[in-house]
């Protein structure tokens, strides 16, 4: 299928989105909204489809979030501001799925942009990435973004980034420090690094067993340590009796390169 404001490009089980839209920042409009919700149900129920790279088109910006102009036509047209709406189809959609997200940062991750980042499972970045927020300095909330965010760094770093606005940015050497992001590379390797890193979990690691690990980490931070450790020795049988479980232990035995098929 063609997309007008991304780029889908499938090596073997991997797919890789790319937002394509640099002279508008990667801002995410309509379209766009509409587009990322297509792949991301395709990626839900395609069984050949296992790891997803996320990542933005050009040199300056991974993605400026909310394209703003046209939800300011949309407000003036409609009389109330109705922006929010066109990304949560699509998030809710990305937070429902076990497969593997990893998101690569090139430049500028602004605002809404942050919704990629917070639902995905690995976050590398280039030496150029910065992450900041405009929202309160265009009269906005954020709240979905910036709570998946404080799941993943300290909460006094994401409530500066908010609440002072455009004027606090965390550069990637300091989104590293802090724990959103897991290594920065130049930016000649920032995709290389991430095909690598999609290329492990595709061709090494049991996809039932990815989607049931991601199930139980994310199922024990929900309940918290008191219930949510007890709750992941429910998740562990899951996939026990599968086909991918019996190869793994088999060619263990058999010192060979295991042949899942996520059955």
């Amino acid at each position: 299928m063609a997309y007008k404001d991304i780029l889908v490009e499938k090596r073997g089980r991997i797919v890789c989105v790319t937002l394509n839209r640099p002279e508008r920042a990667n801002a995410i409009g309509v379209e766009t909204s509409g587009e990322l919700l297509e792949v991301f149900r395709e990626y839900r129920d395609n069984p050949e489809q296992w790891v997803m790279i996320l990542t933005g088109a050009g040199e300056k910006s991974f993605c400026s979030g909310m394209y703003v102009t046209e939800a300011a036509e949309k407000t003036q047209e409609k009389g109330k501001t109705e922006g929010y709406t066109i990304f949560k189809p699509w998030t809710d959609m990305m937070q429902s799925i076990r497969k593997p997200f990893i998101c690569a940062v090139n430049g500028y991750c602004v605002g809404g942009g942050w919704h990629l980042v917070a639902d995905s499972d690995i976050v590398i970045a280039s030496e150029n990435a910065q992450f900041l927020d405009t929202h309160v300095n265009i009269g906005l909330i954020n709240g979905v973004e910036s709570a998946g965010f404080a799941y993943k760094m300290p909460l006094g770093i994401v409530m500066r980034m908010v609440v002072e606005g455009r004027h606090f940015r965390v550069s990637a050497q300091q989104a590293c420090q802090w724990g959103l992001v897991s290594e920065v590379l130049p930016r000649d390797a920032l995709m290389t690094k991430a095909w690598e890193i999609a290329t492990h979990i595709a061709e090494e690691a049991a996809p039932l067993a990815v989607q049931g690990s991601k199930k139980a980490i994310m199922g024990a931070i929900d309940r918290g340590p008191t219930d949510g450790i007890p709750y992941t020795w429910t998740v562990l049988t899951d996939i026990q009796d599968t086909e991918d479980t019996k190869e793994g232990f088999r060619s263990f035995v058999e010192k060979r390169k295991p042949k899942f098929t996520g059955r």
